[in-house]
């Protein structure tokens, strides 16, 4: 491939799935500066792959990929933070509705029990009903069996269901 090609290549993908991957960052890092930031490096190592004439079978895959991996090392750096913490950095409530505070503060009770799942629930939910992932999509990215991450997720959901409701008699 060309550098025409590749740069061809490179902004049909970025069109196609930039929307898609800042808001998987922003899921996991409620904040839009550092999704950004978390996108447009996903982007940049997606180009240095197309650059160098790597093979990408599965671009949509690869690019989840690299996105869970620099908000993994993200969280590194970090260290632990408190979900409180993280949600005063990324929310605005000025000039927001009564509505959709009510619905932002369900929101955000909802992702506080969801980020109490262990690790791959939490990603399998938040790919399945917040991205619209099949469970055949998130099997291919995690390297499991599609029944597998169905389980997991319809465990996930119980568990979810369960602390909701516990919290909200």
């Amino acid at each position: 491939m060309d550098q025409d090609q590749a740069k061809a290549y490179f902004l049909d993908i970025h069109e196609k799935h930039a929307d898609e991957i800042f808001r998987f960052c922003l899921m996991k890092v409620s904040n839009k500066e550092k999704a950004e930031d978390l996108t447009q490096e996903a982007f940049m190592r997606f180009w240095q792959s197309v650059r160098t004439g790597e093979t990408i079978r599965q671009e949509r895959a690869f690019l989840y990929t690299l996105a869970r991996n620099l908000v993994i090392d993200w969280y590194r750096k970090k260290k632990e933070s408190s979900l409180d913490a993280i949600q005063e950095e990324g929310m605005d409530f000025a000039g927001e509705g009564k509505a959709d505070v009510e619905q932002l503060a369900q929101m955000n009770e909802a992702l506080a029990v969801i980020d109490t799942l262990d690790a791959s629930s939490r990603e399998a939910v938040l790919l399945r009903y917040v991205e619209g992932w099949s469970p055949q999509e998130i099997a291919a990215l995690t390297g499991e069996t599609a029944n597998a991450v169905s389980v997991r997720l319809n465990r996930a959901i119980k568990k979810v269901q369960e602390r909701i409701h516990a919290t909200n008699p």
